[in-house]
């Protein structure tokens, strides 16, 4: 015979089993919850062709907690809880700004010009810091005019946590120079503290050699930001060799996680 079962719990739960009772006498019963069998030995069919299936049996086989008052008498069941969101792994408002953009074109050699592999590094990273949870906006995420004021004042006007600035290096006398540089607007600032880590991580991800951290207090995006800033040089257009690795995207990649790595680093302190 089948039954179904609806019960009313006091906290407001509506609970609808499907139970199958089956017994080759009055004394024992074999029960199936929603097709697979439950271990319950009291389980019975009285005289009246009634099953009866002991309530924490079912309610415990749901998932639920069952507790007996003794003094009242008083069943209580509470449902499981589901398990709490957990909160990103980090939080925070960044600002990544892909250096140059529509009639600047930055560095340019050999046909590449260092606005198109800005924003594709930039943009890599941007969504690394999105995966990790953080908040991230972009100055520009397309190839158009972005002035050096609109890009901090964007920052600015959102109340942005850090401000970083993604570039490619050149040098007009040494064809031979390569390596990663970052620059803060001064020495012993938060701004320089986020020059460091992005330096070392960058460096670490990609195996680049070091140009070094420096204070650029006359750069406009590390004057004007209110918020930690820095300023970072992937690597040098204008030596061959490192061009070459710039403008393949699996080398992007390797930047892109540095940039991450060093912004995540950061939030975490």
């Amino acid at each position: 015979m089948k039954r179904f079962y609806t019960f009313l719990l006091s906290f407001g739960l509506l609970l609808t089993l499907s139970l199958t009772a089956s017994g080759a006498n009055w004394e024992g019963v074999r029960i199936l919850m929603d097709g697979r069998e439950m271990e319950i030995g009291s389980a019975y069919i009285s005289k009246e062709g009634t099953t009866m299936v002991p309530l924490r049996a079912v309610a415990e086989a749901m998932g639920c907690e069952v507790t007996w008052d003794a003094a009242t008498r008083t069943v209580s069941i509470a449902t499981p809880q589901p398990p709490e969101e957990e909160p990103p792994a980090y939080a925070g408002l960044v600002v990544i700004d892909p250096g140059h953009g529509g009639g600047a074109d930055g560095a340019s050699y050999d046909g590449v010009l260092e606005k198109d592999l800005n924003l594709s590094i930039a943009s890599q990273a941007a969504r690394l810091l999105e995966e990790a949870g953080v908040t991230v906006l972009m100055t520009r995420t397309d190839d158009r005019d972005i002035g050096l004021y609109e890009r901090t004042d964007l920052a600015n006007n959102i109340g942005a946590d850090l401000f970083v600035s993604v570039h490619c290096n050149a040098s007009v006398e040494h064809d031979d120079v390569t390596g990663v540089y970052t620059c803060a607007y001064s020495e012993g600032t938060e701004g320089w503290r986020l020059a460091q880590l992005l330096h070392a991580s960058m460096r670490a991800a990609t195996g680049a050699d070091d140009f070094g951290v420096e204070e650029r207090p006359n750069l406009a995006v590390l004057r004007t930001s209110l918020m930690p800033a820095s300023l970072v040089e992937c690597g040098f257009m204008s030596t061959p060799e490192e061009l070459a690795l710039l403008v393949q995207p699996s080398y992007q990649a390797k930047l892109a996680r540095g940039i991450a790595d060093g912004v995540l680093a950061y939030l975490a302190q």
